[in-house]
């Protein structure tokens, strides 16, 4: 899935782009409104995040363009909104199809919530597990690796994306992995997280390029420490992402 950023400002384009990735989403962002207006039909994005407070006006021709020929379930748009945001204008976002409405302050955890539970309530996500996902990035330590359950080589590669259920995990070796089934059951696994090594065991959720692994069994005080680890994960990564700006 494609999602079309229409965002000046570097910071809410990164945090919007961090929380989009866990989705599935490829974020193409664009400074010039303009040029965005003229690829619409080229990209044919799912979701498209307009920036109000940096574009008060091209919002809206964006908004009505597409509404032309797409409806709120074919393409999600979010419409972030600065401090000032008068109720002319709210109303004009109702009356184009935006399909929410959000404070542009993406590192508050509310609008981080409701900025993901737009896109699922419009967009089919596939998600077979409830639980939030996020994407770890370089500053974080996370990694996992597995046995192979018939030759017994290690298998190493990038975690996708992890909740506190299971993990999205791409092999580092496209091959290896081809006769593991779904409904497998992976004994032997490591993951680092911080500066500890858990083990567990995995299901084979998912058998594909990219593995879907859920916990299948963990030491009650090891699941314990990993799971405080992800919740807070999101807090640690977002404060790491706002230094960068």
């Amino acid at each position: 899935m494609k999602a079309l950023l229409l965002i000046e400002n570097d910071s809410v384009a990164d945090i919007a782009r961090f929380y989009l990735k866990p989705l599935g989403f490829e974020a193409v962002r664009y400074r010039n409104p303009l040029k965005a207006l003229d690829n619409l039909a080229e990209i044919e994005p799912d979701a498209i995040i307009l920036s109000a407070r940096d574009y008060p006006r091209h919002w809206k021709v964006i908004a009505a363009t597409v509404r032309a020929e797409r409806s709120k379930e074919e393409c999600v748009l979010i419409l972030l909104k600065g401090e000032f945001f008068p109720f002319e204008e709210a109303a004009k976002a109702s009356h184009l199809g935006i399909n929410g409405v959000l404070r542009d302050d993406l590192d508050d955890r509310h609008e981080q919530t409701q900025f993901q539970r737009l896109l699922k309530r419009y967009v089919n996500i596939e998600d077979g597990r409830g639980d939030e996902r996020v994407a770890p990035s370089p500053w974080d330590r996370l990694d996992f690796m597995f046995s192979h359950p018939k030759s017994l080589v290690p298998v190493v590669g990038r975690i996708e994306t992890v909740s506190i259920s299971g993990l999205s995990f791409m092999p580092e070796s496209a091959t290896i992995c081809r006769d593991i089934l779904a409904g497998s059951i992976l004994e032997d696994c490591s993951v680092r997280v911080g500066d500890r090594i858990l083990s567990l065991s995995c299901l084979v959720a998912r058998s594909e390029r990219v593995l879907g692994l859920a916990i299948h069994q963990m030491e009650k005080e090891e699941k314990a420490f990993y799971d405080e680890y992800l919740n807070t994960f999101s807090e640690r990564e977002m404060k790491a992402l706002l230094k960068k700006t």
